[in-house]
């Protein structure tokens, strides 16, 4: 019998190994693929970040998205508030970006801490800035 968790594996399963498939070829146009890969395109994993099968930030955000759904719901009733956990997970991604420790289970997992999309997703701490002077 297949249970609701079963389903919610299987999401989060089926998006990252279809973000993994398109990761490669993510910010290509479609000529630009056929041109790559021939008139079939992508057939498998092609290099991503460094390596055939790579994930991006949207499995990434996904993951800690469900992470802070999940920590919301252990809460006691009159404490939960989703927003508040969801934003706290993404503090912990961004922590992984960063190469910063995090606490949590998804935090350790060694494959989440390689930076992705730089340009596009991910914020600048402005903690982390220095001005112009170095200083």
């Amino acid at each position: 019998m297949i249970t609701l968790r079963d389903r919610y594996r299987g999401c989060l399963l089926g998006g990252g190994v279809g973000d993994a498939l398109g990761a490669g070829i993510e910010f290509l146009s479609l000529g630009e693929i056929r041109q790559r890969y021939g008139p079939t395109g992508v057939t498998g994993y092609v290099p991503a970040y460094g390596r055939a099968g790579a994930i991006t930030d949207d499995t990434q955000m996904t993951l800690f998205t469900a992470e802070g759904l999940l920590r919301d719901q252990q809460q006691p009733a009159d404490r939960r508030g989703p927003a508040p956990a969801i934003w706290r997970s993404y503090q912990r991604w961004l922590n992984t970006q960063y190469g910063e420790p995090a606490e949590g289970w998804l935090s350790g997992q060694e494959f989440l801490h390689h930076g992705r999309a730089p340009g596009h997703d991910l914020p600048q701490r402005p903690a982390r800035r220095t001005s112009r002077n170095g200083q």
